[in-house]
């Protein structure tokens, strides 16, 4: 974990949350722009106490036996929130005119990837985002290049079937990425840096392509399911060649390494409590898969999505702060 940048830390986490806004099917708005910037500072403040706990030394992965209830706790929300990237995935795959039938089909055909890129490690996947990186803004320079002449600059204006607080419940829901920030160890000096680039990279990403979808869609956005896709379906930027495989290419790639990247703590975190175990990421992808095929029968609601991240995120830290501090153990 210590040969890892700052760079790429925020790159990986950045592309998570990348496939998760191209997978948003509530309309794009000026209002979810504002909810997102606000629910951007908010996460930051929220991360605050594990920049602590890692200044003062902190290690999951230390052998200490009070650290086992933790990873048992965030094995579940690994495996849940991996298993919602597939259902994310089934979902976009009426927007996508994939190779294969059936949506569950696709999701297991993603999971067997998966299961290559975790044997694969942290490290291998760590140096795969930067390409992944220039590969998605070479795609969104693509689309802007196909958007700007089908853009109405008259179409960015308010809406009135949404609201700021909307919009900051949106991204508050979708912030599953910052718990993941208890699991990198040995990054104490580095951790702060990445998580303003992960946040910066992630508003902005949003910021563009809901702007570039209002403009390019205007009225079609209330009747859009995806967003995004409806934005790319309309952005051709050649006359001769449509640029549809890039854009599949691309979300392909995002959904590997997100679900990659769960899948490679969720397996850590299941060694810990079972060091004899083998194929662990095997066993977490199984679970994930099992995890979406129910979750797709039911939504879960943004109230425990949130209070889940705030949890992993904040609570336990603050915890084990306050812990070391009047109980005079190290964390």
């Amino acid at each position: 974990m210590n040969s890892l940048r700052s760079s790429q830390l925020s790159a990986m986490l950045f592309l998570s949350a990348a496939f998760t806004i191209l997978c948003q099917t509530a309309s794009w708005t000026m209002e979810g722009i504002f909810g997102t910037g606000i629910a951007v500072a908010v996460q930051f403040l929220l991360c605050v106490p594990i920049f602590l706990l890692y200044r003062q030394g902190f290690s999951l992965s230390d052998g200490d036996v009070k650290h086992r209830l933790l990873s048992t706790l965030l094995l579940g929300y690994l495996l849940v929130r991996g298993g919602v990237s597939f259902v994310r995935l089934q979902r976009a795959s009426d927007a996508l005119t994939l190779p294969v039938s059936g949506k569950f089909f696709a999701a297991a055909l993603i999971a067997l990837v998966c299961i290559y890129t975790a044997s694969l490690g942290i490290r291998a996947l760590a140096r795969s985002s930067t390409l992944i990186l220039g590969l998605l803004l070479f795609a969104l320079a693509v689309l802007l290049l196909g958007a700007v002449p089908q853009a109405e600059p008259q179409n960015l204006s308010l809406s009135t079937d949404d609201t700021i607080f909307r919009g900051f419940l949106r991204e508050m829901a979708c912030a599953d990425e910052l718990p993941l920030l208890l699991l990198f160890d040995q990054m104490a000096h580095r951790r702060v840096r990445s998580t303003l680039q992960f946040l910066a990279g992630k508003l902005g990403l949003f910021a563009f392509l809901a702007l570039l979808g209002m403009a390019v869609l205007g009225d079609r956005m209330a009747h859009s399911p995806l967003p995004f896709f409806s934005t790319i379906s309309v952005s051709q930027p050649f006359s001769t060649q449509r640029a549809d495989a890039l854009y599949l290419v691309i979300f392909v790639m995002l959904c590997v390494l997100r679900i990659t990247l769960f899948t490679v703590f969720a397996a850590r975190c299941l060694a810990q409590l079972l060091p004899r175990l083998q194929y662990a990421s095997t066993i977490c992808l199984g679970g994930m898969l099992a995890i979406s095929a129910a979750a797709a029968h039911f939504s879960i609601s943004t109230v425990w999505q949130i209070a889940a991240m705030v949890l992993f995120t904040s609570l336990i830290p603050l915890g084990l702060l306050l812990r070391q501090k009047f109980g005079g153990k190290t964390p």
